[in-house]
């Protein structure tokens, strides 16, 4: 049986905006080895729509480097859901839109032995730790103080009780990046 993990960033402060994320080459081949244990990436909204939109460009740009190219790749080549109620069409490759259902996301995990990751999504992510049906975080913790933002993981939900989590290992990238492994004991 596959896994719902979920892959985060965050600011020191708790902001999930996007438009902090340190996300270079080393961050990129940290990201790889995820992808691979996956079947499925999932979105919310959002993110799908800002992925959409960069991901494919990249790859299509042959002057982009190595490896934001090889990320594109991947993230082209792999099935995405797009879990959305509004979102009417997607033009990316292997992608579609789905109701997010803690049935569905059940059956996808259990479907496989392959996970199914999520990137991002902060919003989606809160539902999903709501339901209690993630099994693993990745939070990587950018090295900004943000000050302000659109986006915290729980700013339309709230958890009916604490969710306690085991640590199981860290990363020090070079740009800062401190990545945080847990999962649900």
């Amino acid at each position: 049986m596959g896994k719902l993990i979920s892959l985060i960033n965050v600011t020191l402060d708790g902001f999930f905006d996007s438009q902090y994320v340190n996300a270079n080459a080393e961050f990129h081949e940290f990201v790889h080895p995820l992808l691979a244990g996956a079947h499925t990436v999932g979105f919310g909204r959002g993110s799908f729509e800002l992925f959409q939109q960069v991901w494919p460009a990249v790859l299509a740009n042959p002057e982009s480097p190595e490896s934001q190219r090889r990320m594109a790749q991947a993230l082209n080549d792999i099935d995405k859901i797009a879990f959305s109620t509004t979102l009417k069409e997607t033009t990316w490759a292997n992608s579609r839109i789905e109701v997010m259902d803690a049935e569905f996301i059940n059956q996808i995990k259990t479907g496989s032995d392959k996970n199914l990751l999520t990137i991002g999504s902060p919003g989606f992510v809160g539902k999903l730790t709501q339901l209690g049906i993630v099994d693993e975080y990745y939070f990587s913790v950018q090295p900004v103080i943000a000050g302000g933002g659109n986006n915290r993981m729980f700013a339309r939900e709230t958890l009916p009780e604490r969710q306690p989590l085991q640590f199981v290992d860290s990363r020090s990238l070079a740009s800062g990046v401190q990545i945080l492994h847990y999962r649900k004991p």
